[in-house]
């Protein structure tokens, strides 16, 4: 597939794979333990209502997510799928600037502006819809 016009010259990579399990400490075992990714410690996002632990196999982030409430984003998801891959996330310079480009091409956004993700990010999501059926997220490092 190939990536829409609007985020050619945006993308700078892969920011990370996102992975929804039913519990971080359990999860944790396999990849760390197993796999043997080296891992941050959990943290809670309160915006999402998630807790998300970063893992690295190389330099690739792997970031395990679970939700942390019921009325989670992901607690659905977890619901309906019994967890797996989430999403792909594109690392860009300027969130907002990605989210204007996105728009002006037509492509079906889930947010309209930016807010925070974990580790100190600013991010939006793409609808799956306009991205062949991956939900995607547009992440900016702020530090």
């Amino acid at each position: 597939m190939n990536v829409p016009a609007p985020l050619t010259s945006l993308v700078r990579g892969v920011h990370h794979i996102a992975i929804v399990v039913p519990s971080i400490a359990v999860a944790r075992k396999t990849y760390e333990g197993v796999l043997g990714l080296s891992a941050s410690e959990p943290e809670f996002v309160p915006e999402q209502k998630v807790n998300v632990l970063v893992t690295y196999a190389g330099a690739q982030r792997i970031e395990l997510v679970e939700p942390a409430s019921d009325d989670s984003p992901v607690t659905k998801f977890l619901a309906k799928t019994g967890g797996g891959l989430h999403h792909v996330a594109y690392k860009v310079d300027d969130v907002a600037t990605a989210i204007a480009a996105c728009k002006a091409a037509g492509l079906r956004l889930i947010d309209e502006s930016p807010r925070n993700g974990a580790h100190h990010t600013r991010i939006a999501f793409v609808h799956p819809s306009a991205m062949g059926g991956v939900l995607t997220e547009l992440v900016q490092d702020t530090h």
